[in-house]
């Protein structure tokens, strides 16, 4: 295991150290005079509003403009005991800043990182993922990377992929629908579905794309699909890449800080069905209004004959007339 090296230690009280000299922005570690840890986000100008833009447990911020007209942005952990945590949630600010070259733009979208991490923080969310929420979150990146990207592009992909809401279908795309599932080959092919909406839609043609994944040491993780990911957004808007980064934030995908491990899987068997009204499913019609949640499992041999190839995923050719 990579050891995470500490970078207040040996600093005395009432210092700063620049986190990166190679960055164009004003970033520091610092120790407050109580020798508590802390980040300083310096900028060039002054703030034209000092409200403290998020409130974190644990975390004290301060936003306030200097008598030489600069702003600062300050973060400082109550308890040095969560300084990995805290090490983490810095990176993560950093990694924003190193998309934007003026001030004024990086600072606004920290801001809103900061605001994203107070709604996570807030669901009190459980950290360790398991290995059905990692398999979930696998087959939708595959299916972004591999379906999706080569026929829509990488910005249009994130654009289209709902991200964490689990009621509802997985990706949004301008004349169809996907919902992705993924199961264990070793299991057999075998989906569940969470929700009345995941497989209903009275608009555009609805798709069901499956995955069978193995657990293997020769496979990939979550990990190696986000940097595959982050290297096709290299030269895309700094908007997309907030856009990914949000969507797998709300899936809970913090690497520094979810204690399970990583999985690896291989997928052994990638197909795609054309939900179609004599598909076997749930609909909302057919349920009464006093059910409020339904549950299901659905066995995809016995779904061969509305099984489609994956590129008629993308043609005219399907409608919920």
């Amino acid at each position: 295991m990579t050891k995470i090296e500490n970078p207040w230690l040996k600093m005395p009280e009432s210092s700063q150290r620049r986190v990166d000299t190679q960055s164009s922005h004003n970033l520091f570690w610092i120790i407050d005079l109580e020798g508590k840890y802390g980040f300083l986000l310096h900028s060039q100008n002054k703030f034209q509003d000092i409200t403290i833009p998020a409130n974190l447990k644990g975390i004290t911020i301060v936003k306030r403009n200097t008598i030489a007209n600069n702003g600062e942005l300050i973060l400082i952990l109550n308890k040095k005991e969560d300084w990995q945590i805290f090490l983490a949630f810095c990176e993560d600010l950093i990694s924003i800043t190193h998309k934007y070259e003026k001030d004024e733009a990086m600072v606004s979208a920290v801001e809103i990182r900061l605001k994203r991490w107070q709604q996570l923080l807030k669901q009190d969310r459980n950290q360790d993922m398991t290995l059905e929420r990692q398999m979930g979150l696998f087959s939708e990146l595959l299916c972004l990377k591999d379906i999706l990207y080569p026929k829509l592009g990488i910005s249009q992909s994130i654009i289209s992929w709902v991200g964490a809401d689990f009621d509802k279908q997985d990706f949004l795309l301008d004349n169809a629908i996907i919902e992705v599932k993924s199961y264990r080959t070793t299991k057999g092919p075998t989906v569940y579905i969470s929700s009345l909406q995941q497989l209903y839609s009275d608009k555009e043609p609805l798709f069901l794309l499956t995955y069978g994944l193995t657990q293997s040491e020769n496979g990939l993780s979550i990990n190696d699909l986000v940097q595959d990911i982050n290297l096709l957004l290299e030269n895309e808007s700094s908007e997309i890449k907030d856009s990914f980064d949000n969507k797998l934030l709300e899936y809970g995908f913090i690497p520094e800080i979810v204690k399970t491990p990583f999985y690896t899987f291989i997928s052994d068997k990638n197909r795609a069905y054309f939900i179609s009204e004599e598909f076997p499913k749930i609909s909302p019609y057919n349920v009464k209004s006093q059910i409020q949640n339904v549950k299901y499992s659905i066995d995809l041999l016995q779904c061969r004959d509305y099984e489609i190839e994956k590129d008629n995923i993308f043609t005219e050719g399907y409608r919920n007339d």
